[in-house]
């Protein structure tokens, strides 16, 4: 049987500017407003609220957030390292040519994300709200993902390389060369949408009775 393969995600190359071009700043950013090259480093962005707020060519690194709120922020050319929160407002905001590495979120709302040549790695996320978010060219790996609400979404080559995704909810979501055979997926609601991913062998025999029961399919015992 010829095994699928999936159109990989195009990678991003973030255009950042040299460290000693970046403006260093303890401040955290501001709603509404451009922030270029802008390099926040071990910055306490507690409670801040930089809602519509534009990012071009910079860096978090090492970052605190909880209930830092950037709804409808935009982001391009950026880097976040390290950033830690226990809850992260990114309500329909937008990425474009970034990478995120070792995130630690206890509850990130993003739905209507829209997410494009991303790369996301090492991230732990205990609950992601990802409702109606768009991902294009976008890649997670290393990822613990431990509960995802993807109702609505529309994703499109997106790699989920060596993560654990755990209780993963996909009604009316609409994949398209999504795969997510290298990792651990625990369970799965909304099955059918699934149409468009890419699974292993091991994953099909255990989604198995859930597709049964959403085709209607009495298994004799």
């Amino acid at each position: 049987m010829t095994r699928p393969v999936p159109r990989r995600p195009a990678p991003p190359s973030p255009d950042l500017p040299a460290p000693a071009d970046a403006v260093r700043s303890t401040d955290p950013p501001a709603a509404g407003v451009p922030h270029d090259d802008l390099l926040l480093e071990g910055v306490d962005l507690s409670g801040a609220d930089a809602t519509d707020a534009r990012f071009l060519g910079c860096r978090l690194l090492g970052c605190r957030g909880d209930d830092l709120v950037l709804t409808g922020a935009r982001f391009v050319d950026c880097a976040v390292a390290g950033l830690a929160a226990t809850a992260l407002s990114l309500r329909s905001s937008s990425w474009r040519e970034c990478a995120l590495e070792q995130l630690r979120v206890g509850a990130l709302s993003a739905p209507g994300a829209s997410l494009t040549r991303v790369a996301v790695s090492g991230a732990r996320v205990d609950f992601a709200d990802l409702r109606e978010s768009e991902l294009t060219d976008v890649t997670f790996t290393g990822c613990d993902l431990r509960d995802v609400d993807a109702t609505g979404a529309r994703w499109t080559r997106v790699r989920f390389e060596d993560c654990r995704l755990g209780a993963l909810e996909l009604s009316s979501a609409r994949l398209a060369d999504v795969d997510v055979s290298t990792s651990e997926l625990d369970g799965v609601s909304g099955v059918a949408g699934l149409r468009g991913a890419v699974v292993s062998e091991v994953q099909l025999l255990r989604l198995a009775p859930l597709l049964a029961a959403h085709l209607g399919i009495a298994v004799a015992g």
